[in-house]
């Protein structure tokens, strides 16, 4: 299974980051730091989390807040929630 993201995915994705984290005027990349984004805290973090379960449809449960560090890891939090659920289905 492809473990990226397509283009439109990840501007679904950098579009719910900048909703729901408010970075400012910073720039999104694989490599920001998610955490040092200007005023995030637990709470957005959360609210990102659920939005991105929503968004893309997956489960990514309460277990992911500590293991989204950079934008990437959230891509690859999305793309092994798919992937677990479709080794589940078939």
């Amino acid at each position: 299974m492809d473990t990226r993201l397509t283009p439109r995915e990840r501007e679904q994705l950098y579009s719910l980051i900048r909703e729901k984290l408010e970075p400012g005027g910073a720039e999104l990349d694989d490599t920001t730091m998610v955490g040092e984004l200007p005023g995030v805290d637990s709470v957005k973090l959360l609210s990102l989390v659920g939005a991105v379960e929503l968004g893309f449809r997956v489960n990514l449960g309460f277990e992911a807040i500590p293991q989204v560090r950079t934008v990437h890891d959230i891509e690859q939090l999305i793309c092994d929630s798919r992937e677990r659920y479709t080794a589940r289905a078939s």
